[in-house]
């Protein structure tokens, strides 16, 4: 492995250890231990302490009292449970904007999804990238309902990251099926029409855990 040679040091080991997570290079219940860690990249304890610490916020590592530090051994039941609080989250907030967003705020999202577009012709397929448009877009219906509180428990939920791990091997399929459902919503949101939105928010939720549930064992405790 190449060494970690520029700086910010902290931000580069987050985004390598990141990837082999999401990537499965560092499986559920793997023991990350910081000194190798520090070693491998040819950095201080530091960056990787500080690393370890956005990880452990984002819910890819947890950190076990007299223990050590793990990669994430997530449960389907609780992530399924998960995506039904994101599903309710985001149903609230399109209630909350839909008779109030702006052109602009609308244009936003289109510019978003042409994006994703782009990328879907990209080889090999850049899917961080485009996980990465993919959250800002549904984090944004979030930000424009304006509830702090809100806010901070869908921000909580990770589910972005933790889907990451299971469809990361068939990520171009799966994101191909689903890419027309933000378009949908887009046009949804730009007709103010609600039933439509909520549908489509529906089917675009469920064809995640469906997925979730077809590839668990071979992606997430594999």
């Amino acid at each position: 492995m190449s060494r970690i040679e520029t700086s910010p040091l902290t931000k580069q080991v987050y985004e390598i250890i990141r990837k082999k997570i999401i990537s499965r290079e560092y499986v559920a219940g793997d023991k990350l231990d910081i000194q190798t860690l520090a070693d491998t990249f040819g950095v201080s304890r530091s960056p990787v302490k500080d690393a370890i610490n956005q990880l452990v916020h984002e819910g890819l590592i947890e950190v076990i009292p007299r223990k050590g530090t793990y990669v994430t051994e997530i449960k389907l039941t609780e992530f399924l449970e998960v995506l039904d609080a994101r599903l309710m989250i985001e149903r609230w907030a399109a209630e909350e904007i839909i008779d109030t967003i702006t052109e602009e705020q609308i244009q936003i999202w289109d510019e978003i999804v042409k994006q994703m577009d782009a990328l879907l012709e990209v080889t090999p397929f850049p899917f961080e990238e485009y996980s990465s448009l993919d959250m800002k877009f549904h984090k944004l219906l979030i930000e424009w309902a304006e509830n702090s509180r809100v806010k901070e428990i869908y921000f909580s939920l990770n589910t972005h990251v933790s889907l990451s791990r299971v469809v990361y091997s068939t990520s171009l399929e799966s994101t191909v099926i689903r890419h027309k459902d933000h378009w949908d919503l887009v046009e949804a949101m730009k007709n103010r029409d609600l039933p439509t939105f909520s549908k489509t928010l529906t089917k675009h939720i469920n064809s995640l855990k469906v997925e979730a549930e077809s590839h668990w064992d071979e992606t997430i405790n594999a």
